[in-house]
This record gives structure tokens, sequence and C-alpha cells, in this order.
């Protein structure tokens, strides 16, 4: 799996009394304050949780060195300096750096997940290999699991718990003069569950995506339809996966050899006819799941909704 993107940030900072440093997905803002505190801020541009750390790398007149928390909310407040003398200001320059999820989250490794198609279909699981080990020589996560399903026509993908919907990719046309092996650059979609968990998907058709970002689903919500993958095949990725490592440090590049893997990568649950079972590489199932598998994440204010009008959830 390709490795998450980590931003870093320096910024050095003089008197000045609103001074900004902005990215693409967050913003630090920083408020001077008349009693010479100063206050950070932060302002998040994408849903769903990130770990960002700010580490001061010049500080005088304050006691702080480090900070790091998870942010959920589109904007918050960070924390205050405050002086040791408060008749002068606090002088310091900082860096800072952020990444998608929560550090090591307490995952719900039972949970029984909905399979991602609909209600009573038939598929054949197929366990993905990791590309970066087979094309690129980069070590593979020691717990990798991912899975793919193959379709004959262009089915619908559906969501397999309840989430946001926290990335999507729409970019890639249709290729059908390419016999592929694997793609790289395909349509998905990331979803973050309430235990930390993601969920990616893989392989949708260009401006086919039927749920926005920022968006909450369900189990069974339709996320879009599948792409061609070569003449005869449509082709769904997914796994589920939770960041494991919060050390944000960059220490140079490195080549795609020696890249590492930030995730965690989990073996789920995935409730067929037979029950709640693990999936096992070309065996055959059948899509199912029963009301407690359902409804055990929705509120009882959506259950309510659910049962009054099933289609609003669709």
């Amino acid at each position: 799996m390709k490795k998450k993107q980590i931003i870093i940030f320096l910024i050095l900072l003089g008197i000045s009394h609103n001074l900004t440093s902005q990215n693409k997905n967050i913003t630090i803002n920083i408020k001077r304050n008349s009693d010479n505190s100063v206050d950070f801020y932060y302002e998040k541009k994408l849903p769903g949780s990130f770990y960002i750390s700010i580490e001061f790398t010049s500080l005088s007149n304050t006691y702080n060195k480090k900070y790091h928390t998870v942010v959920k909310n589109n904007s918050g407040r960070l924390f205050k300096l405050k002086p040791i003398n408060k008749e002068q200001p606090i002088n310091f320059s900082y860096k800072y750096s952020y990444i998608q999820g929560t550090p090591n989250p307490k995952v719900d490794k039972l949970f029984a997940y909905t399979l991602p198609f609909k209600k009573e279909k038939g598929i054949t699981i197929l366990e993905s290999t990791n590309l970066n080990e087979v094309y690129f020589g980069s070590e593979k996560p020691s717990n990798w699991k991912s899975y793919v399903i193959d379709r004959t026509y262009a089915d619908t993908v559906c969501s397999m718990r309840k989430g946001l919907v926290v990335k999507i990719v729409n970019e890639f046309n249709t290729d059908t003069l390419t016999q592929y092996s694997y793609k790289s650059k395909m349509n998905s979609i990331l979803i973050e569950h309430s235990d930390g968990t993601f969920a990616s998907y893989k392989g949708f058709k260009k401006n086919s995506f039927l749920v926005k970002l920022g968006q909450t689903v369900y189990p069974q919500s339709q996320l879009g339809i599948l792409d061609a993958f070569n003449d005869s095949t449509y082709r769904l990725y997914f796994h589920i996966y939770y960041l494991i490592n919060n050390d944000l440090n960059l220490k140079g590049k490195v080549s795609l050899k020696e890249q590492k893997s930030n995730n965690g990568f989990l073996t789920p649950y995935f409730y067929t006819t037979n029950g709640s079972e693990q999936l096992k590489h070309k065996n055959d199932y059948i899509i199912d799941f029963n009301e407690a598998t359902f409804f055990q994440e929705f509120t009882k204010r959506e259950k309510k909704k659910y049962l009054k009008n099933p289609e609003n959830f669709n």
C-alpha cells in the first residue's frame, strides 16, 4: 500500500499579532493577546480525524516544548502559551505535522461487517497482494490483509459499516484499451468508523459516486458504481486499516523499497449465510446479515427513521 503523505511545515514567528501558516488541509492560526499570552487555533478543510503534532524549534519566556492531539471538528483552539515574564512577549519558532487518523485506536476486532454489495448476492473472495512488496521490493506490513471481488458487470458498491466519508478520489477515466494486472490509478472512497478504523474501497467509475464528502453512511448504503478493470471484469479492492505509527518526523526522502506503512491492517469478520466469519482466499460466499448486525451502530433515532423510510438510507 502506498505510504500516506505526511505534511510538515516550519513557521518562524516574530512578534506579529496574527500570523497564519496555510496548507492544503489544515491551517494553524496564531493570536497574540494583550497579556502576552499566545493562543494556537486550527482550521481543518477535510472531514474526519487528524493527528496533529506541534514542536517548538526555539522558545523563550514560556515553558511548553511539544504538543500533540487528535482533532475532529472543522476548527477549534489547540492550546495557550503563557509568558513567564508577563511584561515580555513570547518569541518562538515551530514546526507542525499531521496525519489522518487516531494513533493506536481501540479497535473492535470482533465487529461484524457487512460485505460491500447488496444482500443475497454471491461473491468470490480473493486476497490481494501488497503492490509495494511485489513491484517495488518494500517490506509488507506484518498484518497485511486486503481483498478483491470481481464482478462481470458494473455492480453497485455498498458501505460495510456506519461511518463518515472522509475522502473521495474522482479523477480517473475508464481505460478499456489496456489489459491490467493491477492499477495504481483508481477512483476510491475512504470511510472512517467510530472505533478509529478506516475502510478503503477502490475501483469506481468516474462521476459514479452516490455519496458526498462528509456524509454519514450506514451498512448497505450505496457508495458508487464499479468501473471496468479489463474487458469483462469490474473489480473492487477493499481493506480495513487503522493508524499505528504517530512518529511524524521526516528524515529525508526514502525510496519505495525503504518505505514502511504507518498503518495496521485488520482481518475483519463479515456476516454471510454462514454467520460471522473471517474470509478465506478463493472461497465463495452469499452476502447476508441479521438485524443485530445491521443496526448495531444505529442510534435509537436513526433506527426509528430507518424503519419508517429505509430508502433514505440507501
